[in-house]
């Protein structure tokens, strides 16, 4: 059992992607209609979903920023509409306090900020909510992290700016307990450096949930050339899984959540 701020969910456990984006890099544009969006998230959780992470600003590289106001108008519609008719667990993906506020006033539980919350308000965020937060490892602003990769062995870097962001966390009055750690796969590093994460996945179990967020990335080209990135996330994150991943972030949960329960059932 995996416990996440005061909810209790199944471990290893399965994060639904949900994008109210026109630019994501692979469903952008498909669930811009909050009926739609909402739908698609209801799907998920009948397909087995433990959470659902819903994103309305893209990170992929070349990514435009957008503004407060845009990214509250994709997002809240959403989380109010999911939060009428179901208690899932709901992430929100999101790197600016002032629309973490209002999402966690629609209904939202948990904040994931790519950015690694550089923006000090979303610790203030998550302390006033009592929120656990998803803390990714993005060695520079993600808006300049695609521009150059990380020099050197990540594993350690990446283990040095997790303790370093969880003390700051700390000082603003957030549970070390609450807070889930993402190596940040494909956010300024090598194809190389993340692969070789994924294979050294074990090194990061510092003592705190470990998210990995792989789905259809480019690494898993690198990784399995022979695939479909969907085949190929779901051996991905099989593996990260038997390596002490705690939640896997993905597209297909559907596909996801049968692998888990296909391998739980052979065990």
């Amino acid at each position: 059992m995996l416990s996440i701020g005061k909810k209790h969910i199944g471990s290893p456990a399965v994060m639904g992607i949900l994008n109210v984006t026109p630019d994501s890099f692979s469903d952008g544009g498909s669930y811009r209609n909050v009926t739609d969006a909402i739908a698609h998230a209801m799907r998920m959780v009948d397909d087995g979903a433990d959470i659902i992470d819903i994103g309305a600003e893209s990170t992929r590289p070349g990514f435009s920023p957008i503004s407060e106001k845009e990214e509250m108008d994709r997002l809240l519609p959403v989380i109010r509409g999911i939060r009428e008719i179901s208690d899932i667990t709901i992430s929100v993906d999101t790197r600016k306090s002032k629309v973490a506020y209002e999402a966690m006033s629609a209904g939202a539980d948990i904040l994931n900020d790519v950015n690694s919350f550089r923006d000090t308000g979303m610790f203030e965020c998550a302390s006033e909510f009592g929120a656990p937060i998803i803390l990714m490892h993005c060695p520079k602003d993600v808006e300049n992290v695609h521009q150059k990769d990380m020099i050197g062995d990540p594993i350690p870097q990446i283990i040095s700016f997790f303790e370093e962001r969880m003390q700051v966390a700390e000082s603003y009055g957030i549970d070390r307990k609450d807070i889930v750690l993402d190596p940040g796969i494909g956010f300024g590093k090598s194809m190389e450096q993340n692969a070789s994460i994924l294979d050294r996945l074990e090194s990061l179990r510092i003592g705190n949930p470990l998210l990995v967020a792989v789905s259809r990335k480019r690494v898993l080209s690198h990784i399995y050339p022979d695939m479909d990135r969907d085949e190929s996330t779901i051996l991905a994150n099989l593996d990260s899984i038997s390596k002490g991943a705690d939640i896997v972030r993905v597209h297909d949960t559907r596909r996801m959540v049968e692998a888990i329960r296909g391998c739980t059932h052979r065990l």
